[in-house]
């Protein structure tokens, strides 16, 4: 990586260039690589908005497209930095990019940063040195040969598995991921304390504490109600026998809605239904939807659920701070265009679909509705097999 304060400062001054016209310029700057000065500009493009701290900084290298897909976002590593790495001697065996890395290191002691691809390697060593962090120690090496050969203890293994086949398509599976963990995790657990696992949102959970054995704790962790990564803490102590689950949603104002429950006990508690749709519906955050806490948010909130397979609440008071979207309804409606076009004059409404036998699209089309505006149409299934849509306003919580 030939990085200089010239080709920087070129950089900098075609940022608001096209990326794609710069490549076709190479014959213009024969002395600039201009593909690797396209990646810089597309690279600090999509730091503006996944990475934001980072793109300040004009010493920063982005690696190659795919390395930024797959790196956590700034929200995320902030997260798990404050979550796990306080005080610890940590190492990060999948370094990639090292946005982990990186943040985790602002909490920890000491960070070992592995990574066996030497450009990935030397452009993470770069970006730490210019971001004036000196606690991350880096490792140009096969992770898991390192910490076979190594006689460290450390007190946090995190992994992050590269979610990509030979063959370059996306798989969700631990024992298709690289690392396998699930082949390792002895060893891993023999050299740490803990393991902190990230994992893809499609991950089945059930089956993955099925396979790892040692889980002690899950998190599900999304970010303005999107689902981005499962956490799995694993113990090198042994197992909980019903690992606590955290769902998180970080809102868009820095906010988090948690709500921890005991994935074992969600399956004694009793739910209750409604018979009808009451004063307001509401639609738990996607992180409890995949944590699939359904008795528990009935429970915790004291509201009834819709129908076994929809799962939107009811109440016929506002519940306060409900961690999800809160709907008042106005009315229910009756499915034809003709109908709704009384009582949506500007033509225009969101469109929320649950266990209703059309998408939100083709129910979008038949009504003659367009996105936008500041109403909702919830298209559900009630308690006694019936459809029916509904027209509501959101609530703030």
């Amino acid at each position: 990586m030939n990085w200089s304060d010239e080709l920087k400062e070129f950089i900098l001054s075609n940022r608001g260039k096209d990326p794609l016209s710069l490549v076709l310029q190479q014959k213009k700057h024969p002395q600039w690589d201009m593909k690797f000065v396209a990646q810089q500009i597309e690279g600090y493009r999509m730091a503006q908005d996944k990475l934001p701290s980072i793109a300040l900084c004009d010493d920063f290298v982005y690696p190659p497209k795919l390395n930024r897909e797959q790196c956590s976002s700034e929200t995320t590593a902030l997260f798990k930095a404050t979550e796990y790495a306080k005080g610890k001697h940590i190492a990060d065996i999948t370094g990639g990019l090292g946005i982990d890395s990186l943040f985790m290191a602002k909490q920890a002691i000491a960070v070992n940063y592995i990574e066996q691809n030497e450009e990935l390697n030397t452009i993470a060593t770069h970006n730490f040195k210019a971001l004036g962090i000196d606690n991350i120690i880096t490792h140009c090496t096969d992770s898991i040969e390192f910490l076979k050969n190594t006689d460290k203890h450390f007190d946090l293994i995190y992994a992050d598995p590269a979610r990509r086949d030979e063959k370059g398509r996306k798989v969700s599976a631990l024992e298709n991921c690289t690392p396998n963990i699930l082949e390792n995790i002895d060893m891993l657990l023999g050299k740490a304390d803990m393991l902190l696992i990230k994992s893809s949102p499609m991950l089945d959970i059930a089956e993955a504490v099925a396979q790892l054995k040692h889980v002690c704790e899950i998190t599900i962790v999304a970010v303005k109600n999107e689902c981005k990564e499962i956490l799995f803490l694993c113990s090198a102590s042994g197992a909980d026998t019903s690992p606590q689950c955290h769902c998180i949603n970080i809102k868009s104002n820095g906010t988090m809605d948690r709500i921890t429950f005991d994935r074992q006990k969600e399956t004694t508690l009793s739910i209750h239904y409604s018979a009808n749709i009451e004063q307001y519906i509401y639609e738990p955050n996607v992180a409890l939807l995949k944590a699939g806490a359904f008795k528990t948010i009935s429970t915790i909130y004291d509201v009834k659920k819709i129908h076994r397979n929809t799962h939107l609440y009811t109440s016929e008071n506002k519940i306060e701070h409900f961690a999800g979207r809160t709907f008042k309804v106005i009315k229910e409606l009756h499915p034809s265009a003709k109908e709704v076009a009384k009582d949506i004059t500007n033509g225009r409404a969101h469109v929320i679909i649950r266990n209703y036998p059309m998408s939100s699209e083709e129910l979008q089309k038949k009504l003659r509705l367009k996105e936008g505006g500041d109403l909702y149409i919830i298209g559900l299934t009630k308690r006694d097999e019936k459809k029916a849509i509904y027209l509501c306003e959101a609530i703030a919580n």
